[in-house]
């Protein structure tokens, strides 16, 4: 079944070891190179590909981050994702990033909070 997409861009998919090379990127501590994983990570999820190994990876290692950057990819790959079941229920695994949502409502920057 084909969903809508509010958002499209063309990516080469390329080797299917990338999924692997993000999610080491990810568990890594270097800031750019984890921009570049969740730029790729969002690039193959908007071109169709299911990643549901890398969500758990991404809420351990890119929701705790204080990186700007790393904080709107992040939104934007929650806004992305898929967020229910084939039967239309929410994933266990949202719970997980309710928090974090809530203290970014909270923030005191204006931006962070109109962001999220």
């Amino acid at each position: 079944m084909e969903k809508t997409c509010t958002l499209l861009v063309h990516f080469d998919k390329g080797t299917p070891a990338l999924a692997n090379e993000i999610k080491e990127a990810l568990e890594g501590n270097d800031v750019p190179a984890k921009v570049e994983a969740m730029k790729k990570a969002i690039m193959l999820l908007l071109n169709g590909e299911t990643l549901p190994q890398l969500f758990i990876t991404i809420v351990r290692y890119v929701l705790p981050s204080e990186d700007h950057t790393i904080q709107k990819l992040l939104l934007l790959y929650l806004e992305i994702i898929d967020k229910t079941d084939s039967q239309g229920r929410v994933l266990p695994e949202m719970i997980l990033i309710c928090q974090n949502l809530r203290n970014n409502l909270q923030h005191p920057n204006e931006y962070i909070r109109g962001v999220t």
